[in-house]
């Protein structure tokens, strides 16, 4: 029996609170294990929205005024035991790893910052659907194994980085209002489209 875990990527979306866009930076990390009751380790759940007090890192590790960071991450593990394929999606936010800037503590913004950095994290659910799905299809063929994961792997890692990417840019770090409203929706709607795909905890 071979157990394999990967998380596509423990990535950090800072939001700039300045006129000026910044280059959003990631970073490939060591994540924490898959323990839902670890109390520095949040699990993506409907209804469940980020707080401030969950930002707990003390120190930034980006440069540039940012007013908070996310650190967020979705992966997988499985099992292969003589060829049968077991495993399970997670979709995680890391308290250690987040940071609010102090100054921005009492922002009148505060709300914006904090539906900002949310939105990073439901991208995140979102791509958790869709690996699930894409497993799923992969399974169903009987196609699924560690080689096949992987490269799904690298395939959603490079699309997950891009739309991220694409999210702080047209939202200018939450500045633009208009543009924030339209990726609320367009987010929304597609995890409602993938909701099918939300029950990921084994396949």
């Amino acid at each position: 029996m071979k157990t394999v875990v990967r998380f596509i990527k423990a990535s950090l979306f800072p939001l700039i609170y300045i006129l000026f866009a910044s280059t959003l930076l990631s970073f490939q990390n060591t994540p924490l294990p898959n323990n839902k009751n670890d109390k520095d380790v949040i699990h993506w759940k409907q209804g469940r929205k980020l707080l401030q007090s969950d930002f707990k890192a003390k120190n930034k590790r980006l440069y540039g005024d940012a007013a908070a960071i996310t650190a967020s991450a979705f992966g997988f593990s499985i099992t292969d035991s003589n060829g049968y394929i077991t495993g399970s999606i997670f979709v995680q936010f890391y308290r250690n790893d987040s940071w609010w800037n102090p100054k921005y503590k009492d922002n009148e913004n505060r709300y914006e910052i904090l539906a900002h950095e949310q939105l990073h994290f439901d991208i995140c659910e979102l791509f958790g659907r869709k690996l699930f799905k894409e497993v799923l299809d992969l399974k169903n063929k009987g196609r699924l194994n560690e080689e096949t994961i992987n490269k799904l792997n690298s395939k959603l890692e490079r699309e997950y980085s891009q739309y991220q990417d694409k999210y702080d840019k047209e939202t200018n770090h939450s500045i633009n209002k208009e543009a924030q409203a339209k990726w609320n929706k367009k987010v929304e709607n597609e995890l409602r489209a993938l909701s099918s795909y939300s029950e990921y905890s084994n396949f």
